[in-house]
C-alpha cells in the first residue's frame, strides 16, 4: 500500500477541518480550546484508504498568529490541498500559506472550493479565475479544483477521485536511507510511557530499533510503533507515525526534536544555505538580520550571515551561514522557511547546503573569497548527494574529513556511503589516509601537502647537513598539525611511500639526501667511534669524549646522532655502546652457555668485567635480544 501524506493549506474559517472531517470522518481538532473557539489552532491528524493508497491528512492552523504551527504540519507533506471559501476567496493567509508550499518545494497538489452552498454560480466562476491567477506558473497551475460543500457533501466524492488520480503522480519518500522523523507531538500513555508523532521522512524504524532524539541528544530504544492507530512491527517512509520511546522522559522532549538513527548524527549551531526572498518580502535582509527559522518541524531563532552579497532584496536569492540561537539537526537538502523577526511574517525560504560547516566571514566588497566558500557551495547545490561527499572533504583541506564526519552530513545508508567513498578514492579524487577510523584527504590537499613537505625537507637538509632527517614530530607540527592526530602517522606512512622521501623509525628525509661530510667532521666522527669501540662495555659519556678529544661540541653531538642513526653507536639505557661491541658481548655470553645454562650478575660481571652500573643494562638489552631470559634473580641462556 502506498502512503501519501496531504496537507491542508488556506485562510482561517475557509473550512479546512470540516472538509478533512467530510473526506475522512475524523475530526482533527483535538484541543478544548479549538472546539470552544471554533478554530484550529495547532496541526491535527486524520487518515482516507482509496484503493491501495493510504491519506494521512495533516490539517493546519489558518489563523496568522499560528503560522509556526502550520509550519510544522506542512513539513513532509506529498501534496497540499488548497481550500479557499466559496465566500471570501483568496485572503491573506491563503497567499501565504501558498507561498509557504513553493518555498518547500510542494510539487503536487490539488485546489478545493468550499462552502460552494453559499453563493451563486456567478461568484463561484470569479472565486475560481482568483484562485488560478493566484497560483498561475507554479505547481498548481493546471491542478484540479473541484466544488465542495462539507455541510451537504457536494464534490466530496469528486474530491476523493481527484487525490486518487493525483497521487499516482507522487513520486514515494526514500526508503534506501537513514530513517528520520521530526517530532510534531510528545505525550505520555498511561502503561506505556514517552509517545512523539510525526511524518517519517525517510527511511524506516522498527520496534527495538536504538535511537537518539536530536538536538537534545537523548538515546532511546522504540518500544513500540503504530501507523494511522494501528500497531505495527516496522513503520516506512511515508507513514503518519507514533512512536512509544523507552529510555527518554516526556518532559526532555518537544516539537522541533528528531528521532534519527543513533550514534550517527550530531546537533548544529551553523547552517549555509540558499536563501530566497520572497517579491512580497517589505524590506530586504541585512547582514546579522534576526529571523525565525522554520525547519522540520522546529522554529528556531537566528542571525543571518550574508557570503554572496551585502544585501538580499525581496525577489532575489543569495548564499548564507545562518548562526543559530539553539542547536538544532537537520540534513542538506533539507528545506525551510524564513519569517521575520517581529512581528512574523513569511518572507522566504530555501534550501539547506552544508549543514555542519565551518564559521565563514560575511561577505565584504572588494575582499576576494580566499577559502572558495562561495564556490564550493555554488557547487555543492547542483551536486547530488555522492558528488557532496567529495566536494565536503575537497573544501575541508588539509585536515581532511573523517568517515563520522561525512556519516554524519548525509541520510546515506552505510553500504551506500562506502560505496560513494570507495568509488571517490578508485578514481583517485579522495584518499584514505587512516583505516581506524577511517579519514579521507581530497587529493589535492594531499599534492599540496607533499609539496611542502618536500619543500620543508630541503630546507632542513640545508640547514642541518649534518642531521639524517627531520624528527617526525617536527614535520608533524610543520606540515600535520590540522590533521587529527590517529590518522597523521598513517598519513606519514603514506607519504613515505612516495618515491621522493625516505621515512624511518625517527627521521624523514628527502630521498636524495645523504650526508657528506667535511675532512674535520669525518676526523671527529672517526674519534667519537674509537672512543666507544675502545671503552667496550664500560664506555664513558658523549660529555667526557667530547672533553678527552678536544672535539667541536656541535658537531660532535650532530654527528653521535648521525653514528646512532646509522647503527654504529646503539642506547642502552642510559649508555651509549659500539654495536660491535655489542655483538662481541652476544657472542661471549653464547659461548657461557656450553659451561652453564644459567647467568647471574656476579657471574656477568666476572665474565665481562663490569661494574653492576653498566651489568644490569646490558643484561636488560640482552633479554630484549632474546639472548638471555630471566628467571627470578638469574637469566637463563636461550
Amino acid at each position: 500500500m502506498r502512503h501519501i501524506i496531504v496537507g491542508t493549506a488556506g485562510h482561517i474559517d475557509h473550512g479546512k477541518t470540516a472538509l478533512v472531517k467530510a473526506l475522512t470522518g475524523i475530526d482533527t481538532d483535538r484541543l478544548k480550546e479549538e472546539k470552544e473557539r471554533g478554530i484550529t489552532i495547532d496541526i491535527g491528524f486524520a487518515f482516507l484508504t482509496l484503493g491501495q493508497t493510504r491519506f494521512g491528512f495533516v490539517d493546519v492552523p489558518g489563523h496568522e498568529r499560528f503560522v509556526k504551527n502550520m509550519l510544522a504540519g506542512a513539513h513532509g507533506i506529498d501534496l497540499v490541498l488548497l481550500v479557499v471559501a466559496a465566500d471570501e476567496s483568496v485572503m491573506p493567509q491563503t497567499r501565504e500559506h501558498f507561498d509557504i508550499c513553493r518555498l518547500l518545494r510542494v510539487k503536487s497538489g490539488l485546489i478545493a472550493i468550499t462552502k460552494v452552498d453559499l453563493v451563486d454560480e456567478e461568484m463561484l466562476e470569479v472565486v475560481e479565475a482568483e484562485v488560478r491567477d493566484l497560483v498561475a506558473g507554479s505547481f498548481l497551475e493546471g491542478a484540479p479544483i473541484v466544488r465542495v460543500s462539507a455541510r451537504t457533501g457536494e464534490g466530496i466524492e469528486e474530491l476523493k477521485a481527484a487525490l486518487a488520480d493525483i497521487a499516482a503522480t507522487v513520486a514515494e519518500k526514500r526508503r534506501d536511507a537513514v530513517p528520520r522523523l521530526p517530532i510534531d507531538r510528545v505525550f505520555t500513555v498511561r502503561g506505556f510511557g514517552t509517545v512523539v508523532t510525526g511524518t517519517l521522512i525517510a527511511g524506516q524504524f522498527a520496534v527495538g530499533d536504538e535511537v537518539d532524539v536530536l538536538p537534545a541528544e537523548r538515546r532511546a530504544t522504540i518500544r513500540g510503533l503504530q501507523v494511522h492507530g494501528q500497531p505495527v512491527s516496522v513503520a516506512v517512509a511515508g507513514e503518519r507515525t507514533a512512536m512509544n520511546l523507552q529510555g527518554v522522559a516526556v518532559e526532555d522532549l518537544e516539537r522541533g526534536q528528531v528521532v534519527v538513527s543513533s550514534r550517527r548524527f550530531i546537533p548544529t549551531s551553523r547552517i549555509d544555505a540558499r536563501l530566497e526572498l520572497l517579491p512580497t518580502a517589505p524590506q530586504a535582509v541585512l547582514p546579522r538580520t534576526r529571523l525565525r527559522l522554520h525547519v522540520g518541524t522546529a522554529e528556531i531563532l537566528a542571525r543571518v550571515v550574508l557570503l554572496d552579497r551585502t544585501e538580499l532584496h525581496p525577489g532575489e536569492s543569495g548564499l548564507v551561514q545562518f548562526r543559530l540561537e539553539s542547536p538544532t539537526f537537520v540534513l542538506p537538502g533539507d528545506r525551510f522557511i524564513v519569517r521575520r523577526y517581529s512581528p512574523p511574517l513569511t518572507i522566504g525560504g530555501g534550501e539547506v547546503l552544508d549543514a555542519l560547516p565551518e564559521k565563514h566571514r560575511a561577505f565584504r566588497p572588494g575582499v576576494e573569497d580566499r577559502e572558495g566558500v562561495v564556490t564550493t557551495l555554488l557547487r555543492i547545490e547542483t551536486a547530488d548527494v555522492r558528488e557532496r561527499l567529495a566536494l565536503w572533504v575537497e573544501r575541508a583541506g588539509k585536515r581532511g574529513m573523517s568517515y563520522s564526519e561525512l556519516a554524519a552530513r548525509t541520510d546515506l545508508l552505510e553500504p551506500q556511503l562506502h560505496d560513494a567513498l570507495r568509488a571517490h578514492s578508485a578514481a583517485g579524487r579522495l584518499i584514505d589516509i587512516a583505516s581506524t577510523p577511517h579519514h579521507f584527504l581530497a587529493r589535492a590537499a594531499y599534492e599540496e601537502l607533499k609539496a611542502a613537505l618536500q619543500h620543508a625537507l630541503a630546507t632542513f637538509h640545508r640547514e642541518h647537513p649534518l642531521d639524517p632527517g627531520m624528527p617526525h614530530r617536527d614535520v608533524r607540527a610543520l606540515l600535520l598539525r590540522e590533521v587529527p592526530e590517529f590518522a597523521a602517522a598513517e598519513l606519514l606512512a603514506r607519504l613515505g611511500q612516495e618515491p621522493e622521501f625516505h621515512v624511518e623509525r625517527e627521521w624523514v628525509r628527502l630521498a636524495t639526501h645523504a650526508v657528506r661530510l667535511s675532512d674535520e667532521e669525518m676526523e671527529i666522527e672517526r674519534k667519537l667511534l674509537e672512543t666507544f669501540r675502545e671503552a667496550k662495555w664500560q664506555p664513558p659519556t658523549l660529555e667526557e669524549v667530547i672533553l678527552r678529544q678536544q672535539l667541536d661540541p656541535e658537531k660532535a653531538r650532530k654527528l653521535y646522532q648521525l653514528l646512532l642513526h646509522r647503527g654504529a653507536l646503539v642506547r642502552v639505557g642510559e649508555h651509549t655502546f659500539a654495536a660491535e661491541a655489542l655483538r662481541e658481548l652476544i657472542e661471549r655470553v653464547r659461548q657461557q652457555k656450553a659451561l652453564s645454562a644459567t647467568l647471574d650478575v656476579g657471574t656477568f660481571k666476572a665474565l665481562t668485567g663490569v661494574s653492576r652500573k653498566y651489568a644490569i643494562p646490558l643484561l636488560e638489552y640482552l633479554d630484549r635480544q632474546h639472548v638471555t631470559r630471566r628467571v627470578g634473580n638469574e637469566r637463563l641462556i636461550l
